[in-house]
């Protein structure tokens, strides 16, 4: 899929050799599979099914769609060229297919290329019931992966409690520098940054050679 400022990528792309192609995407989603819009923002996960690289103009219609708020419900898309099947969360009742099926009808419209859009349920995929002639392969992808709307853990979103910060990480490398050349000049973390940009490099790894450069090391002729 081309690269869309919409939707990430939660996966490289599967390619089976026996089967239709499938990526899963995820974005930020303001309403649920009913399109009723929730107190705060949930993460969205869908997948993608297709045999050939999805055209620019199927991404298009996908960025179309979320904008104008028809995503929340979808939890897998079967593209075919000019076709997309869309299969649609249980959630869905029979009112809020006839609007979701309006905005989609928008999409097509606003599309430069003739689309086509079926709609199914994910309860025929899974019961065996849905005419797509791939059901096979799209119940083993909605079967695979945590595809719908989940909310977002907001007192995870600061814990670095597993993560070490990049000061300690670049203590624990000047430690190293310090047991393998006795007498090395020790600095601050903060120096050590002043000296990698004075110096030209990205990272700060090299800063302590500036600072204390190994007894043993020529210059270059």
């Amino acid at each position: 899929m081309p690269f869309s400022d919409i939707f990430h990528p939660e996966c490289d792309p599967v390619e089976p050799h026996d089967a239709p192609n499938h990526l899963v995407f995820s974005c930020l989603q303001w309403k649920t599979p009913s399109l009723e819009v929730m107190p705060q923002a949930a993460k969205q996960s869908f997948a993608v099914m297709y045999g050939d690289p999805l055209n620019p103009h199927t991404s298009a219609a996908m960025e179309r769609a979320y904008i104008l708020g028809a995503m929340s419900p979808v939890k897998l898309i079967a593209a075919h060229e000019k076709t997309l099947y869309l299969f649609l969360d249980n959630e869905v009742s029979s009112n809020t297919f006839l609007e979701v099926e309006a905005l989609w009808t928008k999409v097509v419209g606003m599309s430069r290329i003739l689309l086509s859009v079926h709609f199914a349920s994910v309860s025929e995929v899974y019961s065996g019931r849905s005419d797509y002639i791939f059901w096979h392969d799209a119940k083993e992808i909605l079967e695979s992966y945590d595809l719908g709307i989940e909310p977002y853990d907001l007192k995870a979103l600061d814990d670095f409690s597993t993560e070490a910060l990049p000061d300690e990480q670049l203590w624990a490398y000047l430690s190293q520098v310090v047991s393998s050349q006795p007498g090395v000049i020790q600095v601050c973390p903060v120096e050590v940054g002043h000296i990698a940009k004075m110096t030209g490099h990205s990272k700060c790894f090299m800063s302590p050679y500036y600072i204390h450069p190994p007894i043993s090391r020529k210059p270059d002729a």
